[in-house]
């Protein structure tokens, strides 16, 4: 087995990550980016193996899961088509990243196992390589969503300016969290399932195919406040439906979460990482 002396990331006197650390890990990521893109590369194209429209199906998929989604719940609910098409796709493009993210990102060691076993690369390439694909996927999906949208005549408003920045605090949060569930199921193989049942409940506490006002005043509102995917996604609600003024108070909690989970993440990941090659 051939292993890279690793570095020592963990401040055992401090018991808290050091600036020293971090520079490291940022390092290395640096030292192996095209690895990196390669590993992001490699499982796009395995993805679409063998479909003749390839790619494509990332365009397709979300433009029928909205066109069927609009249909029906706009029915339901009332509403005008365009006017919940926006709302949908404002909630599903981020809720799809990150359901998709942290499942793919609990497994990202497990199915790493093979080059961790045999050559030196960065532990921390992996999660983000998770990560890099499902954001490929948001850019894609988001293309085919804004082709719909200008040919049923939407137009955005200056807050779709602060997609990137909204995208940005997303990621963040995610590779904090990817960071600590992909060390977890490492010691806990069955987590990656009960993943998979959590966020199915989570989707449904999460305002994506049903506006908050619907619950207000209910025991599930109250429910939904303590579900941090509900700030992120009422975020990119507010982006890209541009209904009404930016709530300052989102922006603030979905940066704090942000923050609190990239922290912790490194934190867990700096902690075990010379642990995970004996775990698997």
């Amino acid at each position: 087995m051939l292993q890279k002396e690793h570095r020592t990331v963990f401040d055992s006197q401090h018991n808290a990550i050091s600036l020293k650390s971090i520079t490291n890990t940022i390092l290395d990521l640096f030292q192996f980016k095209y690895v990196l893109f390669n590993l992001i590369g490699t499982a796009l194209k395995a993805r679409y193996r063998r479909s003749f429209l390839g790619f494509l199906w990332s365009l397709l998929n979300p433009l029928f899961t909205m066109m069927i989604l609009s249909i029906v719940f706009s029915t339901i609910y009332k509403l005008p088509f365009l006017e919940f098409g926006l709302y949908l796709m404002g909630g599903l493009l981020p809720w799809n990243l990150i359901s998709n993210g942290l499942v793919g990102g609990s497994l990202a060691y497990i199915n790493a196992e093979g080059y961790l076993k045999k050559v030196y690369l960065p532990k921390q390439i992996f999660p983000i390589s998770v990560l890099g694909v499902e954001l490929v996927n948001f850019s894609l999906s988001l293309i085919s969503f804004l082709i719909v949208a200008f040919v049923f005549g939407a137009r955005f408003s200056w807050s779709f300016l602060l997609l990137p920045v909204a995208l940005l605090l997303l990621a963040l949060f995610l590779l904090g969290l990817m960071l600590t569930i992909s060390v977890v199921t490492v010691y806990f193989r069955d987590f990656s399932h009960i993943l998979q049942i959590g966020l199915t409940g989570l989707f449904y506490l999460t305002p994506v195919v049903y506006p908050l006002s619907f619950v207000s005043g209910s025991t599930l509102q109250r429910l939904i406040i303590f579900n941090p995917f509900y700030y992120f996604v009422e975020m990119f609600h507010q982006v890209i439906t541009g209904s009404g003024p930016l709530s300052p108070h989102i922006w603030f909690y979905c940066l704090l979460l942000s923050v609190v989970s990239l922290t912790a993440g490194l934190f867990i990941f700096l902690k075990k990482e010379n642990d995970i090659i004996y775990r698997l």
